[in-house]
């Protein structure tokens, strides 16, 4: 993503689970692997096993120009069922 970018749809799917009622995905951003989390948004209503991740203009200005690490967990009627993505690079690059 530049840095700056905020109100793009990101749709994000996951495969391998039907996501019901009672599920919600949360997406983790922190500055290193076991570093501070910067930013959690939560989704309980995924389509087709789909959430439209997206930053507002106050959440994208988290994130200056730099690489950040990001997780995906999923759950079940609030309880913790598993990461989906345990870690993976979320790189903010200069807007040109």
């Amino acid at each position: 993503m530049a840095e700056g970018d905020f109100g793009l749809l990101l749709p994000a799917t996951v495969e391998g689970i039907t996501f019901g009622e009672n599920d919600s995905l949360k997406f983790t951003f922190k500055d290193t692997m076991n570093g501070e989390t910067i930013l959690e948004k939560d989704f309980s209503e995924a389509v087709d096993n789909t959430v439209q991740l997206v930053f507002t203009e106050e959440e994208s200005e988290l994130f200056p120009v730099g690489s950040y690490v990001y997780r995906l967990d999923w759950y079940q009627a609030g309880s913790f069922m598993c990461n989906i993505i345990e870690a993976a690079n979320f790189k903010v690059v200069d807007k040109a």
